[in-house]
């Protein structure tokens, strides 16, 4: 898996955290047992470079249903998938579909390397990308 994400980047958590005071970075997730794409996730434990846990942020630590997905390159649209992204240039810049993530780098679906910070912009927390 490569250095696995840390759960404080700079500050901000990057993993949210089950006792609901923190919500990390957004993804978006297929959930299958409701069969509906929730746009509101929030990843709770990384499984692997490419593979996480996540759950809905209404849900963080009140049980509910954490789905293990992984990182796919458009809407997730079946069961086990989930979208990454962040912003080269910041928040509004041009927006990159991550296709793996370590403590240091990310790749993108077209094997691009960028590192990464995670920023809040008061109304939630992403992914600022500078290409290497």
């Amino acid at each position: 898996m490569g250095r696995p994400l840390r759960k404080d980047v700079l500050g901000v958590d990057a993993i949210g955290s089950s006792t609901g005071a923190a919500t990390g970075v957004r993804v978006e997730y297929y959930d299958e047992p409701s069969s509906s794409l929730k746009t509101d996730g929030v990843i709770i434990k990384q499984r692997g470079a490419k593979t996480f846990t996540v759950v809905e942020i209404a849900n963080i630590g009140s049980g509910g249903k954490y789905v293990k997905a992984v990182l796919q390159n458009s809407t997730p649209n079946a069961a086990n998938e989930m979208r990454m992204w962040g912003w080269l240039g910041g928040n509004g810049g041009t927006e990159i579909n991550i296709a793996k993530i370590t403590k240091n780098l990310v790749t993108d679906w077209s094997d691009n390397k960028y590192t990464w910070t995670l920023e809040n912009d008061s109304s939630n927390d992403y992914i600022v990308l500078t290409a290497i």
